[in-house]
């Protein structure tokens, strides 16, 4: 598959970039927890409260199954997407996958402001996700992208270039 697939943690810049990066290739561009609010016509924090983490992991695991076969897309994932092994596989199948890798301060930098709607800071910190998921960002990726202290347009640059080379 001709796809380009965004994993990371929240404050990684997945949206943003991945929108650059498929204005610039002509891509088409997904989010996955877009995708996920106008289904359920509820937000994200709100599926957490109503019916739990549990949930709404089955509804993005769902989610990259039923997009399985989209050729020619960028794919902006939730953070919590590498927690189920079989989404890793999935999305394996389904493109090349880049890591929006970022230090704790960065994160938290680029979070600043919005830590409201983000469920997952509301009962852990942003240090023990990070430390949770990185291993997991890592081992899943084809491509890891700093983006320590770079613009957006900068990484989108990066993922392009990596892309187009393999």
């Amino acid at each position: 598959m001709n796809n380009i697939i965004l994993v990371g943690m929240m404050g990684s810049g997945k949206s943003t970039i991945g929108k650059i990066v498929a204005d610039k290739l002509n891509m088409k561009y997904m989010d996955l927890d877009q995708m996920i609010e106008q289904m359920q016509g509820l937000t994200i924090s709100r599926i957490f409260e109503m019916y739990g983490e549990e949930k709404f992991r089955t509804l993005e695991t769902d989610l990259i199954y039923k997009i399985s076969d989209v050729n020619g897309a960028v794919i902006s994932t939730g953070g919590g997407i590498v927690l189920n092994p079989v989404n890793t596989i999935q999305m394996k199948q389904t493109g090349t996958i880049f890591y929006l890798e970022g230090s704790l301060e960065q994160l938290r930098s680029n979070l600043e402001g919005e830590t409201d709607h983000r469920p997952m800071l509301k009962a852990n910190s942003l240090d023990t996700i990070l430390r949770v998921r990185s291993g997991l960002y890592t081992s899943t990726a084809h491509h890891i992208i700093s983006i320590n202290n770079q613009t957006k347009e900068a990484i989108a640059d990066q993922i392009i270039a990596a892309f187009q080379q393999a």
